[in-house]
C-alpha cells in the first residue's frame, strides 16, 4: 500500500531559483494563483450564465423531465453541459495529512511543466513537508484573535453580533472542518502588541479563552509541500499543492483519514499555513457517498425515496456550490452542507437511485432551487422566512400526509355490527365475547345488555367448561354442583378444566392468598383462595367480581374470565407485530421483533376491535396505514377471523416512523440559563420563555427569554440552537413552585432539524404510499419542475 502524509514543517532546503529571488517567484505563483481561481470562477459564472439561458422552459407536466433548451440543439437532443466536477474539503486544518492506495497512483503538482510522479502500490510511503514559515518580527505576518468555536453557524453568527457591538476590528467566522466547527475570528492586527490588546476587550466581553493566532500576510512567502518516497527519498519539494490520481480507481480507489474517495485528491496550503484536503469527484460520483449517508438504503429501502433524495441533493450540490471558494473547495462533507462519506458507504440500491435521475435537478423558473431538506418535520414543513429569514417561493409549509385519496385504500371493513356493544357497561365484554365466538363457543350473535347481566344457568356452564377442557386438551370438565354458579365454585372448576390436575393453584400459599385477595380474602371459602389468588394474581379476575362473594354468577363475569383464562393459556394462538399499510386485498405483518413478513386475507365477517385509551373497543371498520401493532387470530385457510388494532403513537404523518417524530426535554433553570449563556443570550436568571410569532406550521418563529436582568428576543433557526432542542415545533410548560419561582421548563415538541424543504422521513412515509420520486418533490418543493441539466 503506498502511502502519502502531508506534514508542514522547517524545510532546510528550497530549490535554486527561489533561494536566490524568493520575492520575485512568490509573485509570480501568486499572480498565477489568482489566474487559476479566476478562470474557474468564469468558467462557473459562464455555466451558471448558460444555464440561466437555457433553463426558461416552461413546468414540467406530470411525470416528464424537461430539458434546456439550447440553442442548435433539437429537443430531446444528447448533447447538453457535461457533468460537473465538485470539491469536497475533507480537513481543512491539518498539520499532516496520509493518503494511500492499494494500487498505482500518481503525484503532480498541477503545473504543465512540472511531471507527473508515479507511486507504486505497496512501495512508497509519500510525506507532504512544508518550506521555511516566515520568521517572527519580520513584519510578514498578521496577528488575530480566535475567539470561540461553535458547533452551529447560528450561535457563531450570535457570537459575531455580540463582539461586534463590543469589540473594535474587524469580526469573522470560519469553519474547520477537522473539528466540524465555526471559528469566530477577531482582529487583524500587524503587531502581536496590538493583538494582546484586542484579546483583552474580547476577554472582557465575556469570552473565556481567546488565543492569537499568527498568519502569513497577503504577498508574503509562504510555506511549501514537498512529497517523500518511503525512506525519506525526495520525490517533490517547493510546490503549494500537490494532486493524488489513482490510476486503478474501481479497483484501488485513493484513501484518505480511512474512507475512500473516487476522484483525485488534493493537497495544498491554506492562508493560515495549514494544510486543506480536498476531494476533486464528478458530482454523480459524489453523489453516490451522499445519498446513503443522508437516507440509509438499509433503513429506508426505497427506491424512490432514494431517487428524491438524490434529486435533492443533486440540486443542493449545484445550487451552493463554489460556497466556500475562497478557501478552495466547494462544500462540507457534513451536515453544514451535506454528509459524504466517499466511495466506502456506497450501496447498490442508493446508487441506483443516483444513477436512474443522472443530472436531474430541481428548478423553479429554470433556475436550479436551493434544495433544502430536514429529517424529520414533525408533520408539516415550514415557510422559509420563519426560519431563516428570506422567502422562497418554493420552500412553502405543506403537510407531510399524502392526498385523502391514497389513504382510501386502507381501510378494513366487516360485516360484523357493532350497535349492540353502545352500552358502556357490557362494551368491554366485546372482545371477550368476539375471542370465545372465534374459538366455537355457542354464543348469541348479538346479545344485549340483559345477556351479560343475567344469571348464568347450569347447562351453559357445563358447555362453557367442557368447551374449554377439549381446547385446553384436558378432556371432559366435571359435571357442575351447584357451587359452581357461584364464583368461589366457579374459578376453581374454571383452572380444573384448563389445567387438570397440574393447576398453577397448587403453587399459591395461604399467606399468597391473603396478600392478593385483601381485605376481601375472608368472603370466600379457604378452599377455594388459591384459585382466586392465582386469578388475581394474573390479572385475569377484576375486583368488581370479588364483590360477588356468594351471589350467584353472572354470565358476564363467567364469560370475561373464560376468555381471559383461554388468553393466559395461550388460546387461541394469537399473533401479533406490526402491520405493513392494507392494500385493500391482503394484510401484511411484520412479526414479532425479526424481518418475517406473513400476508393474510381478512374474513368479510372478521371481528374487529382497536384500542383506545388503553381500552380495546369493537368496530367496524379499521384504518391500517402502517406501523400499527396489531394481534390476530387466524383460522385454517389462513383467513384473519378476530383483529385487534393499536394506533401508531407518533400519528398518521409521513414521518411517524421516526423516533424524533414527538420529544419532550425538560431543563432546570441553571440548565436553560448555562444553555443560553453559551449562545451569547445573558438575562441572568431565567422568569420566562415567551413564543411572540409562530410561522404557518406553527413552530416558533420568535421567542422572548425574559431574566432577572432583562430581555433577550431570539429569532428563526437560531431559536432551536440557542435552546439545545432538536426543533423549533414546540410548546413550552412552565414549571413553578408554591412562591411562584420557575423550577423547570418542559419543551413538547415534535420533528428534528431546520423543518424547512423536503422531510426526509417524510419522503419514505410518502414513498410507502406509493408516491413517485417526482410527486415526493413536488409534494415538498412548490412550483418546482424536474430538469435534466446533463446526459
Amino acid at each position: 500500500m503506498a502511502h502519502v502524509h502531508v506534514q508542514p514543517r522547517i524545510s532546510p532546503c528550497y530549490n535554486s531559483l527561489s533561494h536566490r529571488f524568493p520575492g520575485l517567484l512568490v509573485s509570480i505563483a501568486a499572480v498565477l494563483e489568482m489566474l487559476r481561481v479566476f478562470c474557474r470562477q468564469v468558467a462557473w459564472l459562464a455555466l451558471v450564465a448558460l444555464l440561466g439561458a437555457y433553463l426558461s422552459g416552461p413546468l414540467s407536466a406530470p411525470g416528464q423531465v424537461t430539458r434546456p433548451r439550447r440553442v442548435g440543439i433539437p429537443a430531446g437532443s444528447a448533447a447538453g453541459i457535461a457533468e460537473p466536477e465538485i470539491r469536497i474539503a475533507l480537513t481543512t486544518n491539518a498539520d499532516f495529512a496520509t493518503v494511500t492506495c492499494e494500487g498505482p497512483m500518481t503525484c503532480s503538482t498541477g503545473e504543465p511543466s512540472d511531471d507527473v510522479l508515479p507511486i507504486t502500490a505497496g512501495k512508497a510511503t509519500v510525506q507532504l513537508e512544508v518550506g521555511t514559515r516566515p520568521a517572527p518580527g519580520s513584519g510578514s505576518e498578521r496577528y488575530r484573535v480566535e475567539v470561540a468555536s461553535f458547533r452551529s453557524r447560528e450561535a457563531a453568527t450570535a457570537a459575531v453580533v455580540r463582539l461586534r457591538e463590543q469589540v473594535a476590528g474587524p469580526v469573522t467566522t470560519r469553519y474547520d472542518a477537522r473539528e466540524q466547527a465555526y471559528v469566530v475570528v477577531v482582529g487583524d492586527c500587524a503587531a502581536p502588541e496590538d493583538a494582546e490588546a484586542l484579546m483583552v476587550s474580547v476577554v472582557n466581553a465575556g469570552f473565556r479563552r481567546p488565543v492569537i493566532t499568527r498568519d502569513a500576510a497577503p504577498g508574503a512567502s509562504l510555506p511549501r509541500l514537498g512529497v517523500t518516497a518511503e525512506g525519506g527519498s525526495s520525490l517533490l519539494r517547493g510546490a503549494q499543492r500537490c494532486t493524488f490520481t489513482a490510476l486503478e480507481e474501481e479497483r484501488a480507489p485513493l484513501r484518505f483519514s480511512g474512507q475512500s474517495y473516487r476522484g483525485r485528491i488534493e493537497v495544498f496550503l491554506n492562508r493560515r499555513g495549514r494544510l486543506t484536503v480536498v476531494n476533486v469527484v464528478p458530482l454523480e460520483a459524489y453523489l453516490r457517498g451522499v445519498v446513503p449517508n443522508e437516507l440509509s438504503p438499509t433503513v429506508f429501502s426505497n427506491l424512490e425515496a432514494l431517487k428524491a433524495q438524490a434529486i435533492a441533493a443533486r440540486t443542493y450540490a449545484l445550487k451552493n456550490r463554489g460556497k466556500y471558494a475562497a478557501e478552495g473547495y466547494d462544500l462540507l462533507p457534513t451536515a453544514a452542507s451535506q454528509v459524504y462519506r466517499g466511495q466506502g458507504s456506497e450501496h447498490p440500491l442508493s446508487d441506483r437511485a443516483v444513477l436512474e435521475t443522472r443530472g436531474i435537478v430541481a428548478t423553479y423558473n429554470g433556475e436550479p432551487i436551493d434544495a433544502l431538506y430536514t429529517s424529520t418535520s414533525g408533520g408539516r414543513t415550514e415557510s422559509s422566512e420563519y426560519v431563516f429569514g428570506a422567502p422562497q417561493p418554493y420552500l412553502k409549509s405543506v403537510l407531510v400526509a399524502p392526498v385523502p385519496q391514497v389513504r382510501a385504500g386502507r381501510w378494513i371493513v366487516s360485516s360484523q355490527s357493532v350497535e349492540h356493544w353502545q352500552d358502556p357497561e357490557v362494551r368491554l365484554l366485546a372482545r371477550d365475547w368476539a375471542l370465545l365466538r372465534v374459538l366455537g363457543f355457542t354464543l348469541p350473535e348479538r346479545p344485549g345488555a340483559a345477556y351479560f347481566t343475567s344469571l348464568a344457568t347450569a347447562r351453559e356452564v357445563t358447555l362453557w367448561l367442557n368447551r374449554a377442557a377439549r381446547l385446553a386438551t384436558a378432556g371432559q370438565s366435571e359435571r357442575p354442583t351447584g357451587t359452581v354458579l357461584r364464583l368461589e365454585g366457579f374459578v376453581p372448576a374454571l383452572l380444573a378444566a384448563l389445567y387438570g390436575a397440574e393447576s398453577p393453584a397448587r403453587l399459591v400459599t395461604p399467606e399468597d392468598a391473603r396478600y392478593w385477595l385483601g381485605t376481601e380474602a375472608e368472603r370466600f371459602p379457604p378452599e377455594a383462595r388459591p384459585a382466586l389468588a392465582y386469578l388475581v394474581r394474573e390479572n385475569i379476575l377484576r375486583p368488581t367480581a370479588l364483590l360477588n362473594a356468594g351471589r350467584p354468577l353472572t354470565r358476564g363475569i363467567a364469560l370475561g374470565l373464560l376468555a381471559r383464562s383461554l388468553l393466559a393459556r395461550g388460546i387461541p394462538a394469537l399473533q401479533s407485530g406490526t402491520a405493513r399499510p392494507y392494500d385493500g386485498t391482503a394484510l401484511t405483518v411484520r412479526l414479532g421483533k425479526g424481518k418475517d413478513e406473513q400476508r393474510w386475507t381478512v374474513a368479510p365477517d372478521a371481528y374487529l376491535f382497536r384500542t383506545f385509551g388503553g381500552e380495546c373497543l369493537p368496530v367496524e371498520r379499521v384504518e391500517i396505514i402502517g406501523g400499527e401493532t396489531v394481534c390476530l387470530y387466524a383460522d385454517q385457510d389462513g383467513r384473519v377471523r378476530y383483529l385487534e388494532v393499536s394506533p401508531v403513537r407518533n400519528g398518521a404523518t409521513g414521518d411517524r416512523t421516526s423516533p424524533f417524530s414527538w420529544w419532550e426535554v425538560r431543563l432546570s433553570p441553571a440548565e436553560l440559563q448555562a444553555q443560553l449563556s453559551k449562545a451569547g443570550v445573558n438575562v441572568g436568571d431565567i422568569r420566562e420563555l415567551k413564543p411572540l410569532a409562530r410561522g404557518d406550521s406553527g413552530r416558533v418563529a420568535r421567542l422572548q427569554v425574559v431574566g432577572a436582568a432583562g430581555t433577550s428576543t431570539l429569532t428563526g433557526l437560531r431559536i432551536r440552537s440557542a435552546l439545545g432542542v432538536r426543533e423549533n415545533l414546540f410548546v413550552i410548560l412552565h414549571e413553578r413552585d408554591a412562591d411562584g419561582r420557575l423550577t423547570g421548563v418542559r419543551f413538547i415538541g415534535r420533528g428534528w432539524g431546520h423543518g424547512v424543504g423536503m422531510c426526509q422521513v417524510g419522503a419514505y412515509g410518502l414513498a410507502v404510499e406509493g408516491y413517485t420520486h417526482e410527486q415526493i418533490l413536488k409534494h415538498f418543493y412548490t412550483g418546482i419542475a424536474l430538469t435534466r441539466l446533463y446526459p
